[in-house]
């Protein structure tokens, strides 16, 4: 009757919708053994263990000397007064 063909017709529209929206397998199903060894990795080949972490400021040499010296200049403006030209002469 019409509720089982809806039914029926609902379920194949949800199959459908699922085979279309499946993600691809990650890796290849390799079958047998691969002979010989398998090459070595990036992170092997470069061995470089533990490394810290550096800004994204450091990647730019003149940003990075940019940044230093707009520092330099906060830090001065607390020990040298600022020069004052124009009070000296009011009349």
């Amino acid at each position: 009757d019409f509720y089982s063909r809806m039914k029926s017709k609902s379920k194949a529209k949800k199959n459908m919708k699922k085979a279309l929206y499946t993600p691809a397998p990650k890796y290849p199903n390799v079958e047998g053994d691969i002979d010989g060894e398998r090459a070595i990795g990036q992170a092997i080949m470069k061995n470089r263990g533990l490394v810290a972490h550096k800004s994204k400021l450091n990647r730019n040499p003149r940003v990075k000397k940019r940044e230093q010296y707009r520092k330099a200049l906060i830090r001065r403006k607390g020990t040298v007064r600022e020069v004052r030209t124009d009070e000296g002469h009011k009349y």
